[in-house]
């Protein structure tokens, strides 16, 4: 992430009140992000209980947040702690890591019938590429596995199911994916992990990353936008697919298309929103803004500054807003519910850094 410089002023120590929540969450190992849902029997789930909760992406997601954080946080003591509590992440992420399944990490790691997917192989070898390199390893098999299954048009499968996995555990999966979760490239995914892969080996997986970032160009919306299947709003999709055109540096023409979008959509005081006001969508759109071209629309980025800082909290937290989304019914056909998580340390942390990309 480039930070945007200077401009808007630091409201009330914005930054101080916001590193200490969040380092205070990391005192209690984030437990306030942990996803609890229920995978009912009835429905022909397997696992002991059918309540299943973890934290494992979340945290993933959060240890990325920190280091992005620390590489704009102009306190060196305070970018220091942000960074520590990264690498202990890592640490703790690698030994998440499913025995007996090739796939890698998976959301609920209890449940069966949910595979490792490459969103959750994203975020860990980002992780490890920036911090942790001893543990990369880790990802070598999982990476192969979703390679070989891509196509000849980068597009890939969020779904890892390990050729070498167990005759049983395979089946399971790929029932479940028949009917529960669905099938096919999902541009959030797909940006994800190729720009993982950016980070982790550019010169060994730059052919790959090549066909990525020409396939993602092809799904852009015809608004400029990317469309998440896993995420809620256009700014999330988007942020990420702009991050792999501009570390692949293609799609001049495509980043500036979702940059206007950006631009064009941001409301009157500042902020921009999905169906209702939210601070996490504003910090989505402003980190997607400066992705999609850095260094431009400063005076966007100050004014979408100004409203975060007028919705923090007196804790310095924000209040969250749904950011994971799964559509029920989506590999059938039929969306018949849409199930939401969202975190208020995870929107925090996404606060943070679109301050600090701002220059506030």
């Amino acid at each position: 992430m480039e930070s945007t410089g200077g401009g808007a002023v630091q409201k009330d120590g914005a930054f101080e009140r916001a590193s200490a929540f969040l380092l205070a969450q990391a005192d209690g190992q984030f437990a306030e992000v942990r996803h609890a849902m229920i995978f009912d029997r009835a429905a022909g789930f397997t696992a002991p209980t059918e309540k299943q909760s973890s934290d494992i992406f979340a945290r993933a997601t959060l240890a990325n947040l920190f280091l992005d954080i620390a590489a704009s946080m102009p306190t060196a003591e305070l970018a220091a702690a942000f960074r520590a509590i990264a690498r202990r992440e890592a640490e703790y992420l690698a030994r998440a890591k499913i025995a007996g399944r090739t796939g890698g990490w998976s959301y609920f790691p209890d449940l069966p019938e949910l595979p490792p997917d490459a969103d959750s192989l994203a975020a860990a070898i980002s992780l490890f590429a920036r911090t942790a390199p001893k543990y990369l390893d880790l990802c070598r098999e999982p990476a192969s596995i979703v390679l070989a299954g891509a196509g000849a048009d980068g597009s890939l499968e969020t779904w890892i199911v390990g050729p070498a996995d167990a005759p049983s555990d395979q089946a399971r999966m790929q029932w479940a994916i028949r009917t529960f979760w669905g099938s096919g490239s999902d541009p959030d995914v797909l940006a994800n992990l190729y720009y993982a892969l950016w980070l982790w080996e550019p010169d060994r997986y730059a052919e790959a990353i090549r066909r990525g970032a020409s396939k993602l160009m092809e799904m852009q919306q015809p608004n400029g936008t990317w469309r998440a299947t896993w995420y809620v709003g256009p700014a999330y999709g988007t942020a990420l697919s702009v991050r792999l055109l501009r570390a692949a540096g293609v799609g001049d023409d495509a980043r500036l298309r979702a940059h206007q979008f950006f631009l064009d959509t941001q409301r009157e005081d500042g902020s921009w929103r999905d169906g209702s006001a939210t601070p996490l969508e504003t910090a989505l759109s402003m980190t997607a803004l400066s992705d999609a071209a850095p260094r431009s629309g400063l005076s966007a980025m100050r004014r979408g500054a100004a409203a975060l800082q007028e919705l923090q909290l007196a804790d310095g937290s924000w209040l969250p807003s749904p950011w994971i989304q799964m559509e029920i019914g989506r590999a059938v056909g039929h969306i018949f519910n849409v199930l939401t998580y969202q975190s208020v340390t995870l929107t925090t942390a996404f606060c943070l850094r679109a301050l600090l990309l701002a220059g506030s």
